[in-house]
């Protein structure tokens, strides 16, 4: 907001009040690692420090739908019967000895696999 005063021949002074520009608001969904919804937020204020997130639209803010998830950055609505949950092999994850998945062992082990959850929507 400005605030300007102007002189004037025929008064003391004029104000001339100049409102700020508005900034549309943008809506995001913030989920975490499993796709799973986290909150709702309506302005760039309320952001969670290094959490996902993806811009959505009007009316899926006003939804504000829990039973969602978030596959690969898209809204899903599958059944929980049409979602696989699957570890796979990858550079980052939790690390496990090579020949056995149920074993968790420390960055430093020489023989280990990182595992990585991922998530796919069936049809």
């Amino acid at each position: 907001m400005t605030v300007k005063y102007v002189k004037d021949e025929n008064a003391d002074f004029i104000l001339v009040w100049e409102p700020a520009p508005i900034v549309p608001p943008e809506f995001r969904l913030y989920y975490d690692d499993k796709g799973k919804v986290v909150s709702y937020v309506g302005d760039k204020s309320g952001h969670i420090d290094g959490g996902k997130y993806i811009v959505i639209d009007t009316q899926t803010f006003a939804e504000g739908r829990h039973d969602i998830k978030i596959i690969d950055g898209k809204i899903s609505t599958a059944t929980a019967d049409a979602v696989v949950y699957k570890l796979m092999p990858s550079d980052e994850g939790i690390s496990c000895h090579k020949e056995d998945i149920s074993i968790v062992v420390d960055e430093s082990f020489i023989d280990q696999t990182k595992w990585k959850l991922t998530i796919y929507e069936l049809g």
